[in-house]
């Protein structure tokens, strides 16, 4: 899974890394053509020092210190007011999108269940990429394990649509064409519109994305500081993978909480809140995008994070459904056993 991580986070961050550089020759299609006429006829001389790699000059009386400030300067200047209302309203509802997208995706707890009781590193870590979202976590109240998967009891259960190598087809398939379309809008991201917080660099989206993974990674470490896998269950790595969550036989253990996962949790759940709060900063600061082409970029990233969240679901009702029995070991409240003082877990049986 490490190695799956470092391939797509590099990729993301190559790919914002690449934006940079073409910054301000690539436009969103609507105002496309004005952009580029401005650029040639009214700003060629602020954007001729930038691409001239002279990024640092003296503070003019607009306020510019950089020559990536003076070309958004010069072309915000020289647009209309109507052009730079639109703008604003474009950048009003990538702003909002963040948030909103955190409430379609999936919480790190859903993700860890995946990633360490049913062990689909390879699995998890496409469908993190293809939706780099996170639910934001109260401090302290990771949940137990065995609760998320309690939670919807009875409401729904995997369904039989055909053969296990047929779904592991469209499982993958899927995940790999959320992930490419990720990469492929929060590239354009980079190259299309400059942002206000840094305008000499269009790396944010794809820090966005790849810092919602990282987090995503440590609710799993979270997670996998509460569960112990029986030893005799465990397959080999390459045959859990790809073995469907609800033909597992896994028996877990859980221990009790530890300072590890205490701060684990809050990190966790922490990060869960800043990540949004980052990425509402990053897509409400961006300019040159109108309102039509800022639809088209929520609506991909939409696409991706549900396509995603649908294979979480139909992984989680799985592992629900392989539930046979959770045996409570004898203990007081405080997972202390009255008789000889010595704390319990409690095992739990997961089988086809």
């Amino acid at each position: 899974m490490r190695l799956t991580h470092a391939a797509i986070l590099g990729t993301l961050l190559l790919g914002s890394a690449s934006a940079t550089v073409n910054g301000f020759r690539t436009w969103y299609p609507e105002y496309s053509t004005v952009f580029t006429t401005l650029l040639a006829e009214q700003c060629s001389t602020e954007y001729d020092a930038w691409a001239g790699g002279n990024h640092a000059i003296p503070p003019n009386l607009n306020g510019t210190a950089t020559a990536g400030e003076a070309v958004v300067q010069c072309l915000i200047a020289s647009t209309s007011e109507f052009m730079k209302t639109n703008m604003a309203s474009a950048a009003v509802l990538l702003g909002i999108m963040p948030f909103a997208l955190s409430v379609l995706g999936s919480s790190s707890e859903e993700s860890a269940l995946l990633y360490v009781i049913s062990r689909r590193p390879l699995l998890t870590t496409l469908l993190l990429a293809g939706g780099p979202v996170l639910t934001a976590l109260r401090p302290f109240e990771f949940k137990d394990p065995v609760d998320i998967l309690r939670a919807r009891e009875g409401r729904f259960y995997s369904l039989r649509i055909g053969p296990p190598w047929v779904i592991l087809l469209l499982e993958y398939g899927v995940a790999l064409a959320a992930v490419a379309n990720v990469v492929h809008v929060t590239y354009q991201l980079g190259v299309g519109v400059i942002t206000m917080i840094l305008p000499d660099s269009s790396y944010l989206p794809g820090l966005w994305a790849a810092t919602g993974i990282v987090v995503h990674a440590v609710g799993a470490l979270c997670l996998k500081s509460r569960l112990r896998l029986a030893t005799s269950t465990n397959a080999p790595i390459l045959k859990s993978e790809f073995t469907l969550s609800k033909h597992k036989n896994i028996t877990v253990e859980t221990i009790p909480e530890t300072k590890l996962f205490l701060v684990l949790s809050w990190l966790t759940s922490t990060a869960t809140t800043f990540h949004v709060i980052f990425g509402t900063l990053a897509f409400s600061s961006m300019l040159f995008i109108s309102v039509r082409d800022a639809f088209g970029v929520i609506g991909r990233y939409t696409a991706s994070v549900t396509a995603c969240r649908v294979i979480l679901m139909y992984e989680m009702s799985g592992l629900r459904s392989s539930v046979e029995s959770i045996h409570d070991m004898p203990s007081s409240d405080d997972g202390v056993d009255p008789v000889d003082g010595i704390k319990k877990a409690r095992v739990f049986t997961f089988s086809p």
